[in-house]
């Protein structure tokens, strides 16, 4: 299912969901007349392939929170629809998409090597470095609007306990966040339902 989730009334963009059967990642559309965003695609249903095909003359970019396979499994098979790139951070989690090990899918009996084969030319958000929950963690500011991947999250779902956890490095990028973002700033997290960050804080 693709739920649409509010309208950012700053640019009329929508801001659309899919909960993935994959360790139920939060997938992120945003989307408005020229372009859709698309973050941390996990495993994606046929559904969602069928609704992006109304979308086949958008530029459509791909960003990534963190290097866990669950948030880019589908990634290899999006990058093969017509006017579809994506963002690369650093060579660095670049590598560590590829790396089955690194990504953690190698655990998990599968192998998912992740290649963004085409970067894109664009970008369209204020990336934060935040790792804590990975090495490689990043949150994605839009507007009044962030990306949090399993950073800024419902802290049930939070883990850091995981290869490449750090809890000393975890508390120094929330409190990064802390002086970047306002206190009504919507959190859309990697797992479960958004939430307002003043809500949330520690």
């Amino acid at each position: 299912m693709i739920e649409p989730l509010f309208c950012n009334l700053d640019d009329r963009s929508i801001v659309y969901r899919h909960v993935s059967d994959l360790f139920v990642v939060c997938v992120y559309f945003l989307v408005d007349q020229e372009k859709v965003l698309i973050v941390d695609p996990g495993r994606l249903s046929e559904e969602v392939y069928l609704w992006l095909e109304q979308f086949k003359n958008h530029k459509k970019i791909i960003y990534i929170t963190h290097e866990h396979f669950d948030h880019h499994y589908d990634v290899n098979k999006l990058l093969k629809i017509q006017n579809t790139s994506a963002f690369i951070y650093s060579k660095q989690f670049e590598d560590a998409l590829q790396c089955c090990k690194k990504n953690l899918s190698y655990y998990y009996d599968t192998v998912i090597e992740t290649a963004l084969s085409i970067p894109s030319d664009s970008n369209y958000f204020e990336v934060i470095e935040t790792p804590g929950h990975s090495v490689f963690s990043i949150c994605f500011l839009y507007k009044n609007m962030l990306f949090s991947g399993d950073t800024v999250i419902n802290k049930k779902n939070l883990v850091l306990k995981l290869p490449g956890s750090n809890k000393v490095n975890f508390k120094e990028s929330i409190d990064k966040i802390k002086n970047i973002i306002p206190d009504d700033t919507i959190i859309l997290p990697g797992h479960g339902d958004l939430f307002i960050f003043n809500t949330w804080l520690m």
